[in-house]
């Protein structure tokens, strides 16, 4: 067995564990979803440190049990994103999905690292519908907004749409489950579908108004927890009023 490691990552999730200890969850293109042991890294001064969101080139030892940090060659620390509590959970929001994901697939990987970066010169709720809106299309968890996962049916240009629970997307009215009470108007619906089109580094250029960035943010994160129940700590145990 390989007792060295050596690849691009970020820290995803960072937990404090024994006295001086920290466990982080690294998510790297190459190596994939792994956990790795920063020992003392809540005392000493000399042990190399590698904070939460921070990317780099990471150079991990294989010990009897768990993977260590031996070293890192820091690309960024995204330090801006702790100084704002709805940033902050924002990034959290995306490191849960990854976990959610369990996958590492060098696209996800971009996607992730590129809505960091948005995070800190955009707002948040902008940057939050692009991401959830590209997430769930990579991950093919969401329907074209054309015609309807559910029945084939293509849209009419001002229908409003349902959800479905069980299939975590929106639909026609005919196959919606929710009576309704979760619906997608046309212009919201129109917006989601542009994000798909340019993706996430261009969709923080769309022009659209603080109301509708706002109730397509509410509407997605209820999506959310309608698709993935009791996963999302970020959004179930956060500052965010849903």
């Amino acid at each position: 067995m390989e007792r060295d490691a050596k690849g691009l990552a970020i820290v995803i999730r960072s937990i404090p564990v024994r006295d001086y200890d920290r466990l982080l969850t690294l998510f790297s293109p190459s190596l994939g979803l792994m956990n790795v042991v920063s020992y003392g890294a809540r005392k000493s001064v000399r042990s190399v440190k590698a904070p939460l969101y921070t990317e780099g080139n990471f150079s991990l030892e294989k010990g009897r049990r768990d993977w260590s940090l031996k070293d890192i060659d820091v690309i960024s620390t995204h330090e801006g994103l702790h100084d704002d509590l709805d940033i902050s959970q924002s990034a959290m929001l995306f490191s849960d999905l990854i976990l959610v994901s369990r996958t590492a697939e060098p696209e996800l990987y971009s996607l992730y690292v590129s809505a960091l970066d948005a995070l800190e010169s955009h707002p948040y709720e902008k940057v939050v519908n692009a991401f959830v809106t590209c997430f769930l299309l990579q991950e093919g968890l969401s329907g074209d907004y054309i015609s309807c996962p559910s029945c084939g049916k293509v849209f009419s240009k001002e229908e409003v749409l349902g959800f479905r629970p069980d299939m975590g997307v929106a639909v026609c009215p005919d196959c919606d489950t929710m009576s309704m009470t979760l619906i997608l108007p046309p212009n919201a619906r129109a917006y989601l579908r542009r994000i798909q089109e340019v993706g996430i580094e261009k969709a923080m250029d769309l022009t659209v108004s603080p109301e509708q960035e706002h109730r397509v943010f509410r509407y997605l994160l209820r999506t959310l927890l309608l698709s993935f129940p009791e996963k999302l700590r970020s959004i179930e145990h956060g500052i965010w009023k849903i």
